[in-house]
């Protein structure tokens, strides 16, 4: 165990110092990241939860499980204990999308990025037999243990499909609700992302978003860390970016509703504070009108059918 936690230290702490000394010298060219650092840090963050999903207990950098989700996210604690331990054991949520608004028995649920599911099946118990919960999940081995978590928990109107949150493989205008917890500060393109999202909510229909927000922005050479994006730096938006993208893909009643300190204890604390580092739960909601779609930007060839 101390070889484990001193081999993780190595990993975290230069990733993370370069970025505080980095925050007085940035690149004046700050923008998105290269196309070319697209594949790397998606083999990054791959690696990285495909760790959480099969050694949970393991030594990262964040919290995970059902004690840090009651304690420091607000979630309920008995709803928690309802669910089955190979979900919640590798939750790694930052914010809690359930408190932002009711998800109504009936309703048809989606989570983009489900990880191993805590989020899912909380929703799949709150819209009962009649709705259905459906996940999205890009990493293979949360994908397994997800599942695995499904047939556990006895539920039938839930469940998981592998994709990604640029490419979601859901048909159109077919959502209620969609939630996400920490899933695009490590996404690339977050606007494809939220515009994917816009196109499977139907008018009318909410985004529940719980994310790592930065005080500050980063520097393009911080951003286009393959080390830091996998820490959930290296993508993050600050707060008031959030707000201007999501306003900007159309979306309506765009609001911050909670605020958490995810890093609170964590092993790399001291320094994600240096970076600003918090969480926000965001509330938003696309409008009835159909003139959203055609405001999207996205041609009907580039639609992902979900079936």
């Amino acid at each position: 165990m101390q070889k484990q936690r001193i081999t993780h230290m190595f990993c975290w702490v230069p990733a993370a110092w370069s970025a505080v000394r980095g925050q007085s010298r940035r690149d004046p060219e700050d923008g998105p990241v290269a196309a070319c650092d697209v594949p790397k840090i998606h083999d990054g963050v791959t690696k990285l939860y495909a760790r959480v999903a099969t050694d949970p207990h393991g030594e990262f950098h964040f919290h995970r499980g059902a004690d840090y989700a009651s304690t420091l996210l607000n979630y309920d604690r008995t709803e928690l204990g309802a669910i089955p331990a190979t979900s919640t054991d590798s939750f790694a949520g930052v914010g809690n999308p359930h408190i932002i608004d009711v998800v109504r028995p009936g309703e048809v649920v989606l989570d983009v990025g489900s990880g191993a599911g805590t989020d899912l099946l909380l929703a799949a118990r709150q819209v009962g037999a009649g709705g259905r919960a459906i996940g999205v999940e890009m990493t293979t081995e949360m994908l397994e243990r997800c599942r695995s978590s499904i047939t556990e928990s006895g539920l039938q109107h839930v469940e998981v499909r592998q994709g990604d949150a640029e490419h979601l493989p859901i048909a159109d205008d077919s959502i209620d609700a969609v939630i996400s917890n920490g899933v695009l500060s490590l996404v690339p393109n977050k606007e494809r992302a939220l515009r994917e999202i816009s196109r499977v909510l139907r008018p009318g229909g909410r985004l529940l978003l719980a994310d790592i927000a930065l005080t500050s922005r980063l520097g393009r050479m911080l951003s286009s860390s393959v080390d830091l994006w996998a820490l959930c730096v290296g993508g993050a938006l600050r707060e008031e970016e959030f707000i201007d993208l999501l306003t900007t893909v159309g979306f309506q009643d765009v609001r911050t509703t909670h605020r958490f300190d995810c890093i609170k204890g964590t092993s790399g604390e001291f320094l994600a504070r240096r970076l600003g580092v918090r969480s926000i739960n965001l509330y938003a909601k696309k409008p009835e009108t159909e003139e959203f779609r055609s405001a999207s930007g996205l041609a009907t060839v580039e639609r992902v059918l979900g079936q």
